[in-house]
């Protein structure tokens, strides 16, 4: 499910960077407006999705964990751990999420030259950014998710963690 998830992050990252690109084309009148707009539109929606996904799929992972410690007794060694996972990534995905959102509205504004298109330019690409930290984070964290998920597996099943599995 991860890779899933960090694949539909990456397509979104970089989908964002080639709408960007378009936007220049635009500007130089070498692709329509239009086209921009379609390819913005379906960036700012892939985004979203992807870090909303990936946020619930934390949060639903985390309550997983905590449930089965709290029923064999494991103490709270999985509820800290995923709560400082998700310390690491929750807000960088929060704020790319609020910039996407923002960003698509802001172009629209450009357009309509209720704003200077400058404006449009530098939020593009402050955007972009955090859009990349983001990935990364995410990458980083889903991994440690996943060795959690693993660590718990195995101690479920009598296993020490970190030792290769029989089956």
């Amino acid at each position: 499910m991860a890779i899933a998830l960090l694949t539909l992050a990456l397509v979104g990252t970089l989908g964002f960077l080639g709408t960007i690109l378009l936007g220049y084309q635009a500007a130089a009148g070498a692709v329509t407006v239009g086209r921009h707009f379609a390819a913005a539109l379906g960036t700012t929606l892939i985004l979203v999705m992807a870090h909303s996904f990936i946020m619930f799929f934390l949060i639903a992972t985390g309550v997983e964990l905590k449930e089965m410690e709290k029923e064999r007794g494991w103490g709270d060694s999985f509820r800290r751990r995923t709560i400082a996972m998700k310390g690491k990534v929750f807000g960088v995905m929060t704020v790319a999420l609020l910039m996407v959102i923002a960003h698509f509205v802001l172009g629209a504004a450009a357009h309509t030259r209720a704003i200077p298109m400058w404006v449009h330019h530098a939020m593009a690409w402050a955007t972009w950014s955090v859009c990349v930290l983001a990935l990364w984070r995410e990458y980083l964290v889903l991994g440690d998710n996943n060795r959690l998920i693993d660590e718990a597996a195995q101690r479920r099943r009598g296993a020490t963690p970190g030792a290769p599995n029989d089956l």
